[in-house]
């Protein structure tokens, strides 16, 4: 019995040694990069395009909101004035155009969040599409195994010489 065991011992440390010398021949093998996507896409002629089209709609967008916001501060001001001199019937009419011009106000705001949502991603998702493509000819011609994108908060730490962002902004505004 003691004989199986000590064998079993020796088995599994021939196994873990042969592992670990596979292991770490296989990382020697490995060649990995980080991008920063949002950096690179920012730096390209298309995305300050883009950037700039968004922030012009958001612009567009906002004061639509400030507008509406307005309109209400004057009848919150006009309601503070007038309550007291209005009829219970007169007071609930107010109430109801209030409440209405506040549900309206929430409605545009959300319409505006999913309106600036829509045209962040048709904007971007062309500038994506070719940025992965770069990303992927440039990890099939210099070999890469792994790019990661160090702009998702995945990546804790990489040698700066590892970093391909200034390469895949050249590669793409270059196409």
């Amino acid at each position: 019995m003691r004989l199986s065991f000590s064998r079993a011992i020796v088995s599994f440390s021939i196994a873990a040694a042969v592992f670990l010398g596979a292991s770490e021949l296989a990382q020697a093998q490995m060649k990995i990069a980080v991008v920063d996507l949002q950096l690179a896409i920012a730096s390209t002629k298309e995305g300050k395009s883009a950037k700039a089209k968004l922030e012009k709609m958001t612009e567009k967008k906002q004061k639509e909101l400030d507008d509406r916001v307005n309109k209400i501060k004057k009848m919150e001001e006009d309601m503070e004035k007038q309550l007291p001199l209005l009829s219970d019937e007169g007071k609930k009419d107010m109430m109801e155009k209030y409440k209405k011009e506040m549900a309206s106000l929430q409605e545009l705001y959300m319409t505006n969040q999913t309106d600036l949502a829509k045209r962040k991603k048709d904007l971007l998702e062309p500038i994506l599409q070719k940025m992965g493509a770069i990303v992927q000819d440039l990890a099939l011609s210099e070999g890469y195994t792994l790019i990661l994108d160090k702009g998702d908060g995945a990546v804790l730490y990489f040698q700066p010489s590892l970093d391909l962002t200034s390469e895949v902004i050249k590669l793409y505004n270059q196409k």
